[in-house]
């Protein structure tokens, strides 16, 4: 299905006030609504929505984007799921091919696992005496669905079956495994706790062994076109609201970890699915925080997890600190032993990237070389400059030899360079609103079409925008944006397009005279510039008594002034 396409169409049926107006309290202001940034915490409204641009940004934390954008961020909700969530609302009916009614019956099959599950966790005395044992309430087991899988070989199957699903469905969900002649429970005789995706859809099973002498302890469902470890992160259902109110998540090693966290009352707590911490889990938890801190065992193995999950943490932009709880304890066991006072003291020391590496992962010049080169592939400029100032601080180097060894190691992913919004913007930054928020304004824009633009602009990301739309490869609009920028860079952008320096409500006369002054301002910063590089090379000239490079210099020189005189 092609969500990108109805992306406008819902914009032209659903307003953008109607939709922020249920999480946000909005007045009118001129043109504009205004309200309290529901991204972060603020005592004056910051927070700006446009319904003439159908856009909203936050000049107080830099937020933007449309109404697709506002509900992924807001619900954490996965592009594709704010796609449908307002296709509902706008009365958009999505034409459902046979992958998503493959993708329906699988996660109905989930549903009827599930529930079997949980009703044979209520028959089984052995398994609730198992929880009971591992400290795991009545609440814990409602609020995370524990179930129990019995122990015969094909019990849920030939459940499945009389509830009339398809051996061909069966094959594709992962709970039932398939021989040539027979078929058998994936998960037999182990405490089940089902995986949930982020809207809360159940995708898979996690089985721990009941039996001490069965092994694998722990069975995850295989992957499936509806479960991928690495995109997946157990217990983030649960802990979505308690994420919002503590600010950060807590990552964890297993299950029962999680559970019992919750239990103590640290709600904003998740686990990986048996796998390290991957650039995809970064990406899911960016939907919902800012800060993440990795709680491991204070072992060996427990600093080498951390010295591998911290940087990957922090590559995908967020803050990243740890917490290593003292040899052979996990939370688990440490919340049964001292409490939940004692985690959350323990919780109040987490360290930060920078200290954990400088005071548990070793010394010397190879460790400083490991940081350096984490440091170097964080592409979140500030975060990065904030490591920065404090491993100066912290390691007594000086801050610009950190830098340069940096700019050494450093390749930026892109070369857009993110300005924030102040009180005087770039001309190039008042043109692309301009470009972005009045219609029919193109023709305008034709003598910069004619320009290098390479030496024009100072702002790489804008240079790179204009040449987009100048070729015609893409759309000026959000829809057409988000398709080749960054978040970040269409929150950037969205703040352009609703600045008070960028208002199409002057007339087309102001407009157009706005223009033109912002090109004339470019092109005469290109002309001086020009002309410094044209006067080091006269100079160089003459010192050499070089008459003939000199008289070529000096023409071209002439040509430069007289195009610079041709704009006053």
């Amino acid at each position: 299905m092609d969500f990108q396409g109805i992306r406008e169409e819902i914009k032209s049926r659903i307003d953008i006030v109607d939709v922020i107006s249920d999480y946000v309290g909005l007045k009118k202001s001129g043109t504009r609504y205004k309200g309290l940034c529901p991204f972060h915490t603020e005592k004056t409204p910051s927070f700006v929505v446009s319904p003439e641009k159908q856009v909203f940004y936050c000049f107080g934390c830099g937020m933007g984007g449309d109404i697709i954008t506002f509900v992924m961020k807001e619900e954490g909700m996965s592009y594709n799921e704010a796609i449908r969530k307002l296709s509902e609302r706008a009365g958009i009916k999505l034409e459902i091919n046979q992958n998503v009614q493959e993708r329906e019956v699988l996660l109905q099959i989930h549903r009827a696992a599930a529930a079997f599950f949980k009703d044979q966790l209520r028959k089984s005395e052995k398994a609730l005496k198992y929880l009971h044992t591992r400290g795991i309430g009545k609440e814990s087991i409602e609020r995370f669905s524990i179930g129990a899988a019995p122990e015969g070989w094909d019990t849920l199957f030939r459940h499945l079956k009389k509830e009339g699903f398809q051996d061909r469905h069966l094959r594709l969900c992962g709970v039932v495994v398939y021989k040539e002649h027979s078929q058998y429970d994936l998960h037999r005789d182990r405490i089940m706790f089902p995986i949930h995706n982020s809207s809360g859809d159940i995708v898979a099973f996690g089985g721990r062994a009941i039996e001490k002498n069965i092994e694998p302890k722990y069975l995850n469902s295989p992957e499936t076109i509806i479960f991928q470890k690495k995109r997946i992160l157990f217990g983030l259902n649960a802990a979505k609201e308690g994420v919002k109110g503590a600010k950060h998540v807590n990552i964890v090693e297993g299950y029962t970890d999680v559970v019992m966290c919750h239990q103590y009352g640290f709600t904003n707590t998740v686990a990986p699915l048996g796998t390290a911490l991957t650039e995809d889990h970064t990406k899911l938890l960016m939907r919902f925080t800012k800060e993440v801190v990795v709680i491991f065992d204070g072992d060996d193995a427990g600093v080498r997890a951390a010295k591998r999950a911290l940087p990957i943490i922090l590559k995908g932009g967020l803050a990243a600190r740890a917490l290593l709880l003292p040899e052979k304890n996990d939370p688990d066991s440490y919340l049964k032993t001292y409490g939940a006072g004692e985690f959350k003291g323990l919780l109040s020391k987490t360290r930060s990237y920078v200290e954990f590496m400088l005071t548990n992962a070793g010394y010397g010049v190879d460790n400083l070389r490991e940081i350096y080169d984490t440091l170097a592939a964080v592409e979140d400029t500030v975060l990065r400059a904030q490591l920065v100032t404090e491993l100066s601080n912290k390691a007594s180097i000086s801050e610009s030899v950190l830098t340069e060894k940096l700019k050494k190691v450093y390749k930026p992913m892109r070369t857009a360079r993110i300005v924030k919004q102040r009180g005087k913007m770039l001309d190039e930054e008042i043109l692309l609103g301009i470009y972005l928020s009045v219609p029919d304004i193109a023709e305008m824009f034709k003598p910069m079409m004619d320009m290098d633009l390479q030496g024009l602009m100072e702002n790489e990301l804008i240079k790179r925008i204009f040449k987009e739309f100048f070729s015609g490869t893409t759309a000026p609009t959000i829809e057409g944006l988000s398709k080749i920028c960054t978040e970040e860079e269409v929150a950037y952008i969205t703040g352009l397009m609703v600045n008070p320096n960028v208002d199409p409500n002057i007339g087309r006369e102001s407009i157009e005279k706005n223009i033109e002054g912002c090109i004339k301002n470019l092109k005469k910063k290109w002309l001086k510039k020009k002309l410094d590089e044209i006067q080091e090379k006269i100079n160089k000239a003459s010192l050499a008594n070089n008459i003939d490079e000199l008289a070529l210099l000096l023409q071209e020189s002439k040509k430069y002034n007289n195009e610079k005189r041709g704009l006053f």
